[in-house]
């Protein structure tokens, strides 16, 4: 899926084909880069993109973490947003801010170097469904809290994940599944995860994840459905009579997961995932009056 013809780079639109980024930099070497996955979607009010303020909100926060000054204000940046949606003519799609630290220099300094700042746009179909997935439990451990800040989504982080994804499709599957150094789950590379026991939702807590906005999503709205969330810490042994099982994100939405190596098999129609599922989409069409405040046309 390739991304759309425009992008926004340091305060203008313009060709992607014309639009010259160095390939080596600070944030290529060193992994000192920002970035936030953002979806928007067709309603009957127009593109409306769902909860920019929390997206934008953490986007700022990864980049103080790197102490990076982005140059635009939040307000600024949804804007910029809105205009590159207009601009590729985005009726449903994915969004990615990306800030990097961009001085073509050796060393590990990053402090008051060059940012490039860019947002790129990909169409992408809301009503498209994603197959049920195949998880396995990682070797590698979750990077712990006590080692990174895990609320920033800072691109380094991600050769943590890269290595499971690697361990998971050696092994047959699709998805790894990670534990933290005590042996409680955690979540997958780029994905929160939710088990089901009768009608209530277990996801690990924030303790040790990096807590996702549509996990949040999921939290909040489950009420509605008669559904109760908790938040512990789980050992994989918590999986084995597990109902169904779920992953939450940005891109995928809400996707059931089939297997979990060893520890779960989904042996009948993930019927609560897909009420939940169904509530999302309404959800992100602008359908439920009481969340039309988390999506901004």
């Amino acid at each position: 899926m390739k991304p759309s013809p425009n992008i926004w780079i340091n305060g203008r639109i313009a060709p992607i084909s014309k639009s010259k980024i160095l390939s080596f930099h600070q944030g290529l070497n060193y992994g000192a880069c920002v970035y936030e996955g953002i979806r928007c979607y067709r309603t009957n009010q127009g593109t409306s993109v769902l909860r920019l303020k929390e997206h934008l909100d953490r986007f700022f926060y990864s980049a103080s973490v790197l102490s990076m000054k982005l140059g635009f204000t939040k307000a600024q940046v949804g804007q910029i947003i809105r205009d590159l949606i207009k601009k590729n003519k985005i009726t449903s799609g994915y969004i990615r801010p990306i800030a990097f630290y961009s001085e073509p220099k050796m060393g590990i300094n990053i402090l008051n170097s060059e940012v490039t700042f860019l947002i790129l746009t990909w169409p992408w179909d809301d009503t498209k469904l994603v197959d049920a997935t195949t998880l396995s439990i990682t070797k590698y451990r979750r990077l712990s809290p006590s080692s990174i800040d895990i609320k920033a989504k800072i691109s380094g982080y991600y050769a943590n994940g890269l290595l499971g994804f690697i361990d998971a499709k050696k092994a047959g599957f699709d998805l790894p599944l990670f534990l933290d150094e005590k042996g409680y789950l955690t979540e997958s590379a780029i994905s929160n995860i939710f088990i089901v026991k009768e009608k209530t939702l277990y996801t690990p807590t924030t303790r040790n994840i990096l807590s996702g906005i549509t996990r949040d999503t999921v939290i909040s709205i489950t009420k509605d459905l008669k559904l109760k969330v908790v938040e512990k810490d789980m050992k994989p042994e918590f999986l084995k009579n597990a109902d169904e099982v779920f992953m939450t994100g940005t891109g995928i939405q809400l996707q059931a997961v089939k297997e979990i190596k060893g520890y779960f098999l989904l042996e009948k129609n993930p019927a609560i995932t897909d009420s939940i599922n169904e509530y999302y989409k309404k959800i992100s069409k602008g359908e439920v009056a009481k969340y039309r405040k988390w999506l901004t046309q």
